[in-house]
């Protein structure tokens, strides 16, 4: 408690993107309703996603995931805020604030944290940058590429038929970080702001990819989205993780690795 009222501070958030979309700021939302300010710790990158409700946010962009996600050592914080009103319970363990598990490690949706989240369809006004498709696109590939979970990739030979299957009147774009694939004679939209990727979201018909956090982030842009994974994951796509009821094709056959025949049939059915 300050001079300026009760204040909520949270974070920082350092934890894996989907899980900080529908396990931590729809939490943080809902809990700023009884705040009269809310300070938000987060990725540099991330700030667009509290813009409707956090009055400030300080980024901090930590060189790891760390488990212990309120230990921000690093962190400049306001002088006037002495110790945070948020209970060290509501950011403990952040991989469980908004889906935790039982003691038989199955997801627990009837937790209070889970049901305790406000979600908005994120939405923007800005334009799409001058450098891309005014627009949008057909469709958006999130070519995974990571180290971690190397087993859930398709090659880049696989991408790059996807793309031949789909023919040269199809429009596609490619999303991601530095580590997705860039898939020839398609649109860069790689290492964007969260915001410019939303204005391009925004006008994109369908969103491609395994399951992964930008997959996420179409969900809650209101956007198709056809991802491919194992059937455990198809309850968090089209429910659990899905507060909007976005339509989503969900595909299991073949788990990480389908045919790229069968995701072309999907996205041609779907356009």
């Amino acid at each position: 408690m300050t001079n300026n009222g009760k204040i909520l501070l949270a974070g920082p958030w350092v934890g894996e993107f989907g899980w900080e979309l529908f396990c931590w700021q729809g939490y943080i939302r809902k809990l700023s309703r009884i705040y009269d300010r809310t300070i938000v710790i987060g990725r540099p990158n991330n700030e667009f996603l509290y813009k409707d409700f956090c009055d400030e946010y300080i980024p901090f962009d930590p060189e790891s995931f760390i488990t212990d996600a309120w230990k921000c050592k690093n962190c400049k914080l306001p002088n006037s805020i002495i110790k945070s009103t948020i209970h060290d319970d509501y950011i403990s363990g952040n991989f469980d604030i908004g889906m935790r598990y039982t003691k038989n490690g199955v997801i627990d949706t009837k937790n209070l944290f889970f049901n305790s989240q406000e979600f908005i369809k994120y939405e923007t006004e800005k334009e799409i940058p001058n450098n891309f498709n005014g627009e949008g696109y057909d469709v958006i590939f999130h070519c995974r590429n990571k180290i971690t979970g190397s087993d859930r990739n398709w090659s880049f030979e696989q991408w790059c038929e996807l793309k031949k299957l789909l023919g040269d009147n199809i429009k596609v774009a490619c999303m991601g970080n530095d580590e997705a694939f860039l898939v020839p004679n398609t649109d860069d939209i790689r290492n964007i702001s969260n915001e410019d990727l939303l204005s391009i979201m925004n006008k994109t018909k369908i969103v491609v990819g395994q399951s992964s956090g930008p997959l996420h982030f179409a969900s809650l842009c209101g956007v198709k989205h056809i991802v491919w994974s194992t059937e455990y994951n198809r309850v968090r796509y089209e429910r659990d993780w899905n507060p909007l009821k976005t339509e989503v094709i969900f595909y299991s056959e073949g788990g990480w690795n389908p045919k790229t025949v069968k995701i072309k049939d999907l996205i041609l059915k779907n356009l």
